[in-house]
């Protein structure tokens, strides 16, 4: 690219110094000409703007161009200064030269006399480019031999970027110089080292600072309405893809850095950041060495060294790992003496195979003798070295005993678990909340008909028909809650077939999670066993019905005729008495076979024990015994089927707690009947005359009774009422000698 010669004319008539401006524009393209009529105010004019020569008239009013040109020469001491005069003679040439004029021209009308003119003034800023160009190679090879011997001499990337900021903020014509990174899409700077001022004047913002950070490519402007600085370059620090930020220096003159000056920051750019990355490496050599000192130094694994089949070093730790001191390994004993002998050909192999170099490292597993006698299993690594000049083996021991005996365990564990699961007689399945199976045992696999790829990209959705979606996250919560979940549902095979089961799903930690395991019960024959008790009851129930109002109405009749002839008859009525009691026995059979044969369903809810023992006593002809109520609390369970419960056991005790049996026996007066608490229910006991221990088991079976009189079926009810409820009933002999009824399982309300 042509170089702009920018050219001041001085001349005190305009309208020659118009002229003049525009002939010698003609003779040059690269001339750019400016005009100053007033002599004084050159220096000013130069001052402000760049001027690369300076071609002055000589006779001015007030001041000659001589006067000029001591002016200029005291400010600017090589700028190009050509004498341009029609008023010249030899006197005034020579005291121009003499005065420090760069030539000396004289004026005329001939074209001839502005192509000299413009042949002059190119020659003279060829020059004086070419020396101050040299001069300025001369001072950046100093600047860049400057640099590279702080950069050598650098310890850390802290001082070798301050090493460069100075010495450039130190060369004309830099002001301020940074290094530090720029993130264009966050808009932000970090400044890590900053000299001169104002550093905070050349950010991201600026035009070549953006420019660099995005395209990694060096950039220069000129902003002439800033002088903070007006001039700003900016290169990258880039090794290879390793980017270490950017170089970015400002100069206050316009112009004041070209694009040899860029190209001369370029390469200086790319000797900072190769030192960086030198001096990062370092840094990552010595830490790691600190790393690799500190690891032998503590003791963390066992360290040696071996040449010619001894021991050249050992480290503590490793010493210590065969119970041995580290004198005694080195001058007592070789490797082969800490090995067994079953190894010490495997160990004499792989030294041989390292020493001569066919492999560069080694890592294998041998079994060692410690000093006291015990094996110690280690892991070597190792690889070939030269110490001394001779080639040697320098690694590490590392300890495995332990982790070997526990992959044994493991591996022992994991064996027994996969016959554990294997061999569950239910199917099993594992999943994450939400997620497909990730485990499925083989009679999951059998008994759906899925290939197990199949049901392992299934979710519980796919195989139970019954489930809603909403459904899993209430199942999963209830779990999160209780840690367990019981329900039954059917699963659906792949030939559609449905079996009905039992699912039983708890939590379990897996891989670092929470997993659900859940085992499934084929509950196929229990289904079905529950579905002829169904039925049965059905006909159970029907055939009650019918009994019932079969039996009933003749009873009723009966006992009508009885009662009308004890009041048409005066007659002993101790016979006709009898025949009533043996009515109401029979209306008392009918009455507990219903119980016995109806529904067994409970509808549990809060109870008050001592509002329902209360009822219960109302109920029963008690013939003057007495209620002991001890207990106060509230329990979930259905109300009339647990009323019936007391009603059955007071009576119990009421007609067997006597002393006498059999028909016509009446309570004892003085017997009490004591309701009390357990920890995990209630009891029922009498001071009366007890159960034998032989009757004990026998006692809750249907139809059993020791009163000729009793139906045989009031404590059958009673069984049938707690298995319905999922509690348990026990019989024992109370604290007095009577009768005492334990129910537990029971639970309570707060």
């Amino acid at each position: 690219m042509t170089e702009t010669i920018r050219v001041l004319l001085v001349d005190d008539s305009s309208d020659l110094a118009s002229v003049a401006a525009e002939l010698l524009a003609r003779e040059d393209d690269r001339f750019d000409v400016s005009t100053e009529t007033d002599p004084s105010a050159v220096v000013d004019r130069v001052e402000a703007e760049p001027v690369d020569c300076l071609v002055c008239d000589y006779g001015m009013p007030g001041m000659d161009g001589l006067d000029v040109l001591r002016a200029v020469r005291e400010r600017w001491p090589d700028l190009p200064f050509v004498l341009f005069t029609g008023k010249g003679s030899e006197e005034i040439a020579s005291e121009a030269i003499s005065a420090g004029a760069t030539d000396y021209v004289r004026k005329g009308t001939a074209a001839d006399n502005y192509a000299l003119l413009a042949n002059r003034v190119a020659q003279a800023v060829a020059k004086r480019r070419s020396s101050r160009r040299a001069a300025r190679l001369e001072a950046l090879r100093d600047l860049a031999r400057d640099v590279n011997g702080a950069l050598v001499r650098a310890d850390d990337q802290a001082a070798a970027e301050r090493a460069v900021c100075d010495r450039l903020v130190a060369t004309d014509p830099y002001t301020v110089a940074w290094i530090g990174s720029v993130d264009v899409a966050e808009g932000s700077t970090t400044v890590r080292t900053a000299v001169g001022e104002p550093v905070d004047a050349v950010d991201h913002r600026r035009e070549p600072v953006h420019r660099a950070a995005t395209t990694r490519e060096p950039a220069v402007a000129t902003d002439p309405d800033r002088s903070d600085p007006e001039t700003v370059a900016a290169v990258p620090l880039d090794v290879d893809e390793d980017r270490y930020g950017l170089l970015v220096a400002g100069a206050a003159a316009p112009d004041a850095i070209d694009g040899f000056e860029l190209d001369f920051l370029a390469e200086l750019g790319e000797d900072v950041a190769s030192a960086l990355e030198r001096l990062r490496i370092r840094a990552e050599l010595s830490e790691s060495e600190a790393k690799y000192r500190r690891l032998v130094e503590q003791n963390l694994v066992g360290v040696y060294l071996i040449q010619d089949g001894e021991f050249e070093y050992v480290n503590p730790r490793l010493a210590a790992m065969f119970g041995y001191t580290q004198e005694e390994l080195l001058t007592e004993l070789t490797p082969s003496d800490v090995v067994i002998e079953a190894d010490r050909e495997k160990l004499r192999r792989n030294l041989e195979r390292r020493e001569s170099g066919d492999v560069d490292d080694l890592r294998y597993t041998l079994r060692g003798e410690r000093k006291d006698g015990s094996e110690i299993e280690f892991e070597v690594h190792g690889g070939r070295i030269d110490y001394r000049g001779e080639p040697a083996i320098m690694g590490t021991l590392l300890d495995v005993t332990e982790q070997r005996r526990h992959q044994r365990e493991l591996e022992r564990s994991r064996t027994e678990y996969r016959e554990l699961f294997e061999g569950f007689p239910d199917a099993v399945f594992v999943r994450e909340p939400g997620d497909t199976f990730r485990i499925v045992s083989d009679i999951a696999v059998d008994r759906l008909g899925y290939d197990r790829e199949e049901l392992l990209s299934m979710k519980p959705i796919d195989i139970d028909p019954n489930l809603d979606p909403d459904d899993e996250d209430d199942r999963f919560d209830a779990l999160s809650d209780d840690g367990s979940l019981r329900f039954d549902t059917v699963h659906e095979t792949k030939a559609g077939d449905r079996i009905p089961v039992a699912v039983n799903s708890t939590l379990i930690p897996y891989r670092g999670d929470e997993a659900i395991l859940s085992t499934a019960r084929d509950i196929s024959e229990r289904v079905a066993r529950e579905e002829e008790l169904r039925r049965q009851r059905d006909r159970m129930e029907g055939i009650a019905s019918v009994v019932s109002h079969d039996l009933r109405n003749p009873l009723n009749v009966a006992a009508g005729r009885i009662e009308a002839v004890r009041r048409a008859c005066d007659c002993d009525h101790d016979d006709l008495d009898g025949a009533l009691d043996a009515l109401d026995r029979m209306n008392r059979l009918i009455d507990d076979l219903l119980t016995l044969t109806g529904r067994h369903d409970v509808d549990p809810s809060p109870v008050s024990l001592s509002s329902t023992v209360d009822r219960a006593w109302r109920n029963v002809a008690t013939d003057g015994a007495t209620l002991r109520r001890e207990v106060d609390g509230t329990i979930r369970a259905d109300g009339s089927r647990l009323e019936q419960v007391f009603e059955n056991l007071f009576r119990n005790s009421v007609e067997h707690g006597s002393s006498e049996r059999g028909d016509g026996a009446t309570a004892d007066p003085d017997l009490t009947v004591t309701v009390g608490e357990l920890p995990d229910g209630f009891y029922v006991a009498d001071d009366g005359s007890g159960i034998p221990t032989a009757d004990r088991e026998r006692i809750f079976e249907s139809g059993y009774s020791t009163d000729q009189g009793g139906t045989g079926l009031g404590l059958s009810i009673v069984q049938d009422v707690i298995e319905a409820h999922d509690w348990e009933i026990r019989v024992t002999s109370g604290s007095e000698g009577g009768a005492r009824f334990e129910i537990t399982g029971v639970e309570g309300v707060e």
